[in-house]
C-alpha cells in the first residue's frame, strides 16, 4: 500500500501543529494519569475547532502560535488537508473516550487515550502523521488506489 494524504491548496504551519500534538500529548497523559475526564473534553472541544472550523477558537493553537514565536521558529509550511483529517480522527477518538468515560468503561478509555497519546507523539516529535496511514487505508477499502 503506498501512502496517500488529502490535500488541498490550504498550508498551515508545521511547527504550530507539531507544537498543538504536543501538548495534546501531555494533556492526554494527565487525563491516564489522574483518569480525568475533563481534560479529553476539552481536547474533545479543542479538536473540533480544528477539525471543522478555522482553528481560531482553538485555545491550544493560540498558544502553540504564541510559542512558536516566542521561539522564533521558521515557518514551514505543509498542506493544510492532511492535519484537518487528523485533527477529525483526533475528535473522533476523544468522542469515542469520552463515551467510554460516560458508560465506565474506565480501562477501555485509558487504552484509547494512551493509542491518541502515542500519535500525537509521534507527530509532535517525529513528524509522523498517522491520520495518513489511516487516510490511505480508508482509500484502499473503498477500492481507490492510495
Amino acid at each position: 500500500m503506498e501512502l496517500s494524504c488529502p490535500i488541498s491548496a490550504e498550508r498551515v504551519n508545521e511547527n504550530v501543529v507539531r507544537i498543538i500534538a504536543f501538548m495534546v500529548a501531555v494533556i492526554a497523559i494527565f487525563c491516564v494519569v489522574f483518569a480525568n475526564y475533563w481534560a479529553i473534553i476539552f481536547l474533545l472541544l479543542d479538536f473540533a475547532a480544528r477539525a471543522f472550523s478555522s482553528g481560531k477558537f482553538s485555545l491550544l493553537k493560540f498558544v502553540a502560535i504564541r510559542i512558536s514565536n516566542a521561539l522564533s521558529l521558521k515557518p514551514i509550511m505543509k498542506d493544510l488537508a492532511p492535519k484537518k483529517f487528523a485533527a477529525t480522527l483526533g475528535f473522533g477518538f476523544c468522542l469515542l473516550i469520552t463515551a467510554m468515560f460516560l458508560l465506565n468503561f474506565v480501562t477501555l478509555a485509558m487504552v484509547l487515550t494512551t493509542i491518541m497519546t502515542i500519535f500525537a507523539l509521534l507527530e509532535s516529535l517525529f513528524a509522523i502523521c498517522v491520520g495518513c496511514y489511516v487516510y490511505s487505508f480508508v482509500q484502499m477499502l473503498k477500492g481507490n488506489k492510495a
